[in-house]
């Protein structure tokens, strides 16, 4: 007898359990028009605009997945884009059909509404229907449709007749969409890791920041969108950069993805930044976009950026220049190197006196006296004639000068270590000639000082652990193996001193040309002059004695 008491309880609010669940069964229909990406509300829209319709959908507490047929009927002038799920029929109707899932869910749609330019103003209303099961829903949606909007005098035929369009591009530019003015226009510095690069190669390893590396923006870009119709519409961007004369993209650019903690990029486009703009109901709207950028892949030069806007129908290209610097670690290394070099000649002062008294009067003389003809045959001439040269030959100039810089000087050089071959003569000779230029020139440069030091060390290293102060007797094969050796330290010299000058005067001097520059001035001129100092030096030897 209890036990069927307590059955007949049990079934008793297992009923009414079940009336409480399927009993609060809802739909709740949210529709809005025109929708604002912003938020802002806008009830009367300009003809000849583009708007979303907004529909949205929450089922709650359904007892199985349900079929809804949705039925959008838009009045006279007013047409749907063509967008997928959505069908349109001849009465201007468009139709879906949605599922929605059991107990909870929420589905949505966003629909490119065009109103004919033609269309009068006044009131309208959108009615929207959904219907599921035996059960029908209806909510309608009243606007207004004003006068279309008028294109400013200045604008071009092709903007007057476009709904959108980029009025101007500025790049780069900061997060808050300013020019930095110290800046040279068109030009974008990118961090260079050529020798970090160059070391994970070798070990096989990433950097190991390498999300910060490839996900902070390089900089930014400012879009001036002209918008009209005042436009409701999100468009897909597109950044490339492409060759200036062939107008072939370029690897460089890159887009962020979020997924997996934001670690790596997009794998869809490697050559190109993708994202999305919301266009707002504004007749102006600046639009700023972070621009991402591989440092592994970019290369430096002159490129065009390449702008690609759409919004599902329309396309809108716009490109601007642009240049590609690198703010080379290699520099910084030059610059810290070069200033190692100055600190430790200063240091070796002391060393150079006693070198001056070990050679004696003759020696002194001697080291004077060519390094007075290294002014007058390097120094001078070069100065009188570099612009010159510069004029006809632009930046292959250096490769006429470069036989006084490289043959004359090592020449010289040479020919005076084979008269007295100790610790120093070198640095006296390149310190004499930098005292006669900064006296009779007036050429007391920082640069100056820390060209004249590093080719100091460099040269004088060189010829230390080649052993050529402590050999006996030169012979031919061994002034070969010198002259050589003297070559590719004045091609490092040439690097060192090519990075100095992209520092300090911000210039830009790319791979190849500083490689030619190493191999012709610095490997070439230098190891002819060289060798030719030894045959010279020979000579004078015999006539001035051992």
């Amino acid at each position: 007898m209890i036990r069927s008491i307590l059955f007949f309880f049990a079934v008793i609010f297992s009923e009414l359990f079940q009336l409480t669940v399927y009993g609060n069964e809802s739909v709740q229909l949210d529709v809005q028009f025109p929708y604002s990406l912003n938020g802002e509300k806008h009830k009367i829209i300009p003809a000849g605009s583009t708007q979303i319709l907004f529909l949205n959908i929450e089922s709650i507490n359904l007892p199985k997945e349900e079929t809804a047929d949705i039925k959008v009927t838009l009045p006279s002038g007013i047409h749907a884009l063509k967008m997928e799920g959505w069908s349109t029929t001849k009465d201007n109707v468009i139709t879906a059909k949605w599922r929605l899932p059991a107990n909870y869910g929420q589905v949505f749609s966003a629909i490119s509404l065009f109103c004919d330019k033609d269309l009068k103003e006044g009131n309208y209303m959108i009615p929207v229907e959904i219907r599921y099961g035996d059960k029908e829903f209806l909510q309608k949606i009243d606007f207004s449709i004003g006068e279309s909007e008028v294109p400013t005098a200045e604008a071009s035929e092709e903007k007057k007749n476009s709904t959108w369009y980029i009025q101007r591009i500025i790049v780069p530019v900061d997060e808050d969409g300013k020019v930095d003015q110290r800046e040279a226009k068109d030009i974008l510095y990118v961090r260079d890791v050529t020798l970090e690069n160059i070391r994970n190669r070798l070990i096989g390893s990433k950097p190991a920041d390498w999300p910060s590396l490839l996900n902070t923006p390089a900089a930014y870009i400012l879009l001036e969108m002209r918008n009209p119709n005042k436009d409701t519409r999100t468009l897909h961007f597109v950044a490339e950069l492409v060759d200036r004369p062939g107008g072939e993209v370029k690897k460089g650019l890159i887009s962020v993805r979020t997924e997996d903690g934001g670690i790596g990029w997009s794998d869809e486009n490697t050559d190109a930044m993708e994202a999305s703009i919301g266009l707002l109901p504004q007749v102006s709207q600046p639009v700023i976009m972070p621009l991402y950028i591989n440092p592994f892949t970019i290369n430096e030069g002159n490129y065009n950026l390449r702008i690609t806007l759409t919004d599902g129908n329309t396309s809108k290209v716009t490109e601007v220049p642009l240049t590609i610097v690198k703010r080379k670690s290699t520099e910084i290394f030059a610059i810290g190197f070069a200033g190692a070099c100055v600190a430790f000649v200063m240091a070796s002062f002391k060393k150079l006196k006693k070198c001056t008294i070990r050679i004696g009067a003759r020696g002194d003389i001697t080291v004077a006296l060519f390094a007075a003809l290294a002014f007058g045959g390097v120094v001078v001439p070069v100065t009188l004639l570099g612009d010159f040269f510069h004029v006809i030959l632009g930046p292959f100039s250096g490769l006429i000068t470069g036989v006084l810089n490289g043959i004359v000087q090592y020449l010289l050089l040479m020919a005076l270590l084979i008269l007295f071959r100790r610790p120093g003569v070198l640095s006296l000779f390149f310190l004499m000639r930098w005292l006669l230029s900064a006296i009779l020139f007036g050429r007391v440069t920082l640069v100056g000082i820390l060209i004249c030091s590093v080719s100091i060390v460099v040269l004088e290293f060189v010829l230390w652990v080649w052993g050529f102060f402590k050999k006996e007797v030169i012979t031919e094969q061994y002034a070969v193996l010198i002259a050589v050796m003297i070559g590719i330290a004045d091609a490092s010299i040439t690097f060192i001193n090519m990075q100095q000058m992209m520092f300090f005067y911000r210039l830009y001097y790319a791979d190849w040309f500083i490689a030619l520059y190493m191999l012709v001035n610095g490997i070439l001129y230098s190891s002819i002059g060289a060798w030719m100092g030894y045959r010279m030096g020979e000579k004078l030897k015999q006539v001035m004695g051992t």
